[in-house]
């Protein structure tokens, strides 16, 4: 018989950084232990605003938790105060943790990564899950040196419903973090069991900061493509898919639809022709296919027959954009093959992605 597993007993905790799962994380763990300190994320990000607000006072000060604002997790005192520790959970936090603090705390450090690990790894995993036409899910891990790879405590795919050309990224995130939070307890408990944690294995790829394109849409992509594209970019409070008028002005569109059979038009209409004006913020473009109907998010609405830009300007075009896509791009989903890790040098993964646009 296998001996018994030894019990990882956890009192005192430590948390970093805020988030809307973060903070019901940090619910369930004052329920179960001592949290010995609180960090709000490194640096302001827009869609936190507001929470580290109500981590400070409605969390920190009703259950007297020391509250250190934003902070540099790697600093000496932040390293001190987690080795005081048995465990500390990132709620959210910016900042990359290295060797030092992640050693501190008696059983490590755990998080929680909205995608499926090892293939989503990297920044905004819900966008990209969905560019990609791949599952969406969490995973919560105990960390290792590498970003976003380590052992999984608790490994959730969603139905496949979820984001599947219906839902905006700011869904998908919020369904995502409500079934993190639901099950967050039944993780800890395995994590305390002692038993072994399913280790990190399978293809694995990784998705550096960016925005895919700057964020800028081209209307010779495919239609469904430049759903998905919205879709994806689609988190309030940020805005998705931008274009310019002929004039310069830059306008934000979220694409609602493709239109199978467009408004009558001359052969020659070429994509991002503007073939419609439905009220105040509603329109129908051309688009290589066919046309897509969209509704203006911020920018003037532009005028009946103005062409809309296609692709990013050309002074962005040689340098600053992080992930690419060539305007004429003729898939239905963004490849993933630039994105896998195809190099171990040294015990270390290396990202080698593939030169050039989409």
């Amino acid at each position: 018989m296998e001996p018994e597993p030894e019990m990882r007993e956890i009192r005192v905790v430590g948390f970093l950084g805020v988030s809307d799962y973060g903070l019901g994380q940090l619910e369930t763990l004052i329920k179960r232990y001592t949290v010995a300190f609180a960090t709000a994320k490194k640096k302001h990000t827009a869609h936190a605003s507001g929470l580290d607000t109500k981590l400070e006072e409605k969390l920190c000060m009703v259950n007297r938790i020391p509250y250190l604002g934003s902070v540099d997790a790697n600093s000496a005192e932040l390293v001190a105060r987690a080795g005081e520790t048995d465990l500390v959970v990132i709620g959210g936090y910016d900042g990359i943790l290295k060797k030092p603090f992640l050693e501190a705390p008696r059983h490590g450090v755990i998080n929680t990564h909205l995608g499926l690990l090892p293939l989503n790894r990297g920044c905004c995993p819900t966008l990209w899950a969905q560019l990609h036409g791949l599952p969406q899910g969490y995973t919560t891990y105990l960390v290792g040196e590498a970003i976003d790879h380590g052992p999984s405590l608790d490994r959730y795919e969603a139905p496949a419903s979820l984001g599947a050309l219906r839902d905006d990224n700011r869904r998908v995130y919020d369904a995502l973090a409500e079934a993190a939070v639901g099950r967050f307890a039944a993780a800890l408990k395995r994590l305390e069991s002692g038993k072994a944690l399913k280790p990190c294995s399978g293809p694995e790829a990784y998705h550096k900061k960016g925005m895919p394109n700057d964020g800028w849409l081209s209307f010779f992509w495919t239609d469904e493509f430049l759903l998905r594209f919205s879709l994806a970019l689609d988190f309030a409070p940020y805005l998705p898919g931008r274009t310019r008028q002929e004039h310069g002005d830059e306008i934000f569109l979220a694409i609602l639809s493709s239109e199978a059979e467009p408004v009558p038009a001359a052969p020659a209409v070429v994509p991002g022709t503007v073939l419609e004006v439905i009220g105040q913020d509603d329109l129908t473009v051309k688009t290589t296919e066919a046309a897509v109907r969209c509704r203006l998010r911020k920018g003037p609405m532009p005028e009946l027959g103005s062409v809309l830009a296609s692709g990013r300007p050309e002074s962005d075009a040689e340098g600053g954009c992080a992930h690419p896509i060539d305007a004429d791009f003729s898939g239905k989903e963004l490849p993933l093959h630039r994105y896998i890790i195809s190099e171990v040098t040294a015990g270390k993964k290396t990202v080698r992605p593939a030169r050039g646009a989409i």
